[in-house]
Order: structure tokens, then C-alpha cells, then sequence
């Protein structure tokens, strides 16, 4: 089987990864079932990928736990799609680690246990974006592990690198904050300047507090307030007061130009 049977579409992931915000929560569900991007047939033989699963088939056995995932050929089933991803997964294939490792932390069709999941990093060693996102989000919240802002630091980064919106967003928070890293304005912003034109709300409010203060970039009022103006237009309350103060020292610096002008 080809290799590219095994590759998923992440396009679909890129769009929904903002809902997961900073919650303990990962950016998306299982994968879905693989693709053949030549023919773009999402589907597969169910009877004939059971029976190369059950001789040892790792791509099969990946496959076949994907349909039992998405109840393709006849049911649903979590326990057997955790069964077969856990097969192809002992044999080292990447996504079989990432979707096993994401059912045991959401307990779907196992016994939930983050300690087992984290052990799957496997994935993240080896590269794959989103297993580094989740690692980071397991480290940072220390669920089954010791919380440790530092290794979340070094995956956030891993999975920025490789484009991942999410990961980026944490990475700027990282940085502003300075939690498990040294404090740094200029990376903060190099990050946030990602994230922030997608639209989170928070990654806006940080960027204004950066422009406005000149921390990490050249002071610009107006920048500041572009970028205020965008959060508290979502409700970010923080981002409303210091809208509202630099409004108030622009109406007033306005003021005293006119006067000294007059």
C-alpha cells in the first residue's frame, strides 16, 4: 500500500485547530480515515484491509482501525479501532501512535490514561506537528506527567516550526509571560504576529500591549490600537480598558497640539 494512503488531510485541522484556545482540550478529534490523494477515494475494501490487518499488515491495520473509528463497514466501534491502532502503532507507524495515544487521553474505547498517552510521544519524536502540539499541551497542563513548563516550551516550538497556528499562539504566550523560557518581547511578538491577523482574540490583546508599550517592537500607537480594537471587539475586557485609556491619551495629546498651535 502506498505510503500516501497513510497521509491525512490537515487542511481541515488548520481551520478548526483555534476552537481548542489554551483549554486542556486537543486541536481535533482522530484523524480520518486515509486518503488516497490520487483518486481521492476516501474509502477502503473493509473485508479485504480486515483480512491483511489480521496478517500483519501494519498500513492495514492503521486503516482498519480508522474505519471502525468513522463505523465504516457496518459499526462503530472505539474498542476495536483502539485495538488495531494500538497493532500498527507497536510497529512504529507514526499516525497509529498519534490517533492511539489521543484515544487514551480522551478514554475513547480504552481506559483513559494520560500516563499511556504521553508514552506515544513516539509520534512527536519523530516529527509529526500535531503529536508535538498535544505532547506540549500534556506537559503544560500535567496530565499523567509532572508538569513541566519547559517541555512544553520545547514542543510548543516544534510544532510552531512547522506551522501549526495553535502551537505558535502558546509559543508567543510562552515567550510574553516568560514561563519556562526567559522572557522575550521580541519572540513573544515574532509569534503573535502569526496568530494574531487569524483572529484570536488574545494573541491581539498581547501584540497591542506590545506595540503600545514598545516591548519586543517599535512603540506605534497605532498599531497598538489596530490591535486593541480587535480584541475588545471580542469581548476581551482587558483590551477594552487599555483601548479605552490610549483612546483618551490620543483625544487629550490632540487637544494640547491645538492649543499650542492656537
Amino acid at each position: 500500500m502506498s505510503s500516501k494512503l497513510l497521509r491525512l488531510a490537515v487542511v481541515a485541522m488548520l481551520a478548526s485547530v483555534f476552537t481548542a484556545g489554551t483549554s486542556a482540550g486537543f486541536a481535533k478529534p482522530l484523524r480520518n480515515a486515509a486518503q488516497n490523494l490520487e483518486s481521492g477515494d476516501q474509502d477502503i475494501n473493509f473485508k479485504s484491509t480486515r483480512r491483511k490487518a489480521q496478517q500483519g499488515n501494519s498500513s492495514a491495520q492503521y486503516n482498519l482501525g480508522v474505519a471502525y473509528h468513522r463505523g465504516q463497514g457496518g459499526r462503530q466501534d472505539f474498542r476495536e479501532a483502539a485495538k488495531w491502532f494500538r497493532l500498527a502503532a507497536e510497529k512504529g507507524l507514526v499516525d497509529a501512535q498519534y490517533n492511539l495515544g489521543l484515544m487514551l487521553a480522551l478514554g475513547q474505547g480504552v481506559r483513559q490514561d494520560a500516563t499511556e498517552a504521553a508514552k506515544w510521544k513516539l509520534a512527536a519524536n519523530r516529527g509529526d506537528a500535531l503529536a508535538q502540539y498535544n505532547l506540549a499541551l500534556i506537559y503544560k497542563n500535567g496530565h499523567g506527567v509532572e508538569q513541566s513548563s519547559q517541555s512544553a516550551a520545547k514542543w510548543f516550538r516544534s510544532a510552531a516550526d512547522q506551522g501549526i497556528p495553535q502551537a505558535q499562539y502558546e509559543l508567543g504566550v510562552i515567550y510574553f509571560d516568560g514561563l519556562g523560557v526567559d522572557q522575550d518581547f521580541k519572540e513573544a511578538a515574532k509569534c503573535l504576529r502569526l496568530v494574531a491577523p487569524k483572529g484570536i482574540a488574545d494573541a491581539q490583546y498581547r501584540l497591542g500591549i506590545l506595540y503600545k508599550e514598545g516591548r519586543g517592537v517599535d512603540q506605534n500607537f497605532g498599531e497598538a490600537e489596530k490591535w486593541l480594537r480587535l480584541a475588545a471587539g471580542q469581548g476581551v475586557e482587558k483590551a477594552q480598558s487599555e483601548l479605552g485609556a490610549l483612546l483618551l491619551k490620543k483625544a487629550l495629546s490632540g487637544k494640547v497640539n491645538s492649543a499650542a498651535a492656537e
